[in-house]
């Protein structure tokens, strides 16, 4: 973490524009810490001041305060921490990097940073189902199976199970005992090379065979299954994140049909 914000530096509440429109206290706050992740004053890590001082400053109720935190919580602004403290989410202006583009939501979209990585890699069979999602294989052809967990601050927060061709152990010089460059290529390496990708979503409840180590029973996981397609409209790999989804979140632009 950077710090402490020091509160008793932020603007005072501003004076409504007109009797005939009165801005509401907790969207002036709102918009104060808004203002300053924005200009960069406060950075990712920065631990926001606890609700009681924030009211005694401003001069209104605690509930004031926290509709405002719970605002700025749900639009992706702050991250509540293990201790009930609030800080400036780590990717706090997502917008610039939405999940219309390519690459690894693992450790793109996670409110914390992602500061370890485990995996291992094993070769496999592949099975009809995903033979039938990459379309040029076909059950029983070797493919590796590379499985990969991610952690913020020692607590896992995902897991992604990718399979592609064995082919590529040849092709882009790996080493299925390397499981640096294993792990690189998948984490990064197949989304470097994918143009495009086949992406649902689904949410589940976790359960007692969750691939996620320490989550709570019935705790909501994000299930993002993809296949990375490359330039040629060729499948390069099938991939299946879990998300722990108290840990996540995804911006998208989205168009009209008309």
């Amino acid at each position: 973490m950077n710090g402490m914000m020091d509160y008793n530096k932020l603007p005072l509440l501003g004076e409504d524009i007109s009797e005939n429109l009165v801005i509401p206290n907790y969207v002036k706050i709102y918009d104060i810490i808004f203002n300053l992740i924005v200009e960069g004053v406060i950075k990712a890590g920065d631990v926001v001041p606890s609700e009681n001082k924030l009211a005694d400053y401003w001069k209104v109720s605690r509930g004031t305060v926290r509709m405002a935190m719970r605002k700025l919580e749900e639009d992706g602004y702050i991250n509540k921490t293990q201790g009930k403290q609030a800080v400036v989410a780590t990717h706090a202006l997502q917008y610039k990097d939405g999940f219309q583009w390519l690459f690894n939501p693992c450790i793109e979209n996670c409110v914390d940073t992602i500061d370890e990585i485990r995996g291992s890699a094993q070769y496999q069979p592949c099975g009809v189902y995903v033979a039938h999602e990459l379309g040029h294989k076909k059950p029983g052809d070797l493919m590796v199976l590379n499985n990969t967990n991610y952690f913020s601050n020692g607590r896992q927060t995902a897991n992604t199970v990718t399979i592609f061709d064995a082919e590529y152990i040849e092709k882009y010089q790996l080493d299925i005992n390397d499981m640096e460059k294993i792990r690189e290529f998948s984490a990064y390496g197949l989304y470097r090379l994918a143009k495009r990708a086949k992406t649902v979503f689904n949410v589940l409840n976790a359960d007692a065979d969750s691939y996620i180590a320490g989550i709570s029973k019935n705790e909501p996981v994000i299930i993002v299954e993809e296949i990375l397609v490359d330039e040629g409209d060729k499948p390069l790999s099938y991939v299946k994140h879990q998300l722990l989804g108290s840990k996540y979140r995804f911006s998208m632009e989205r168009k009209s049909h008309l």
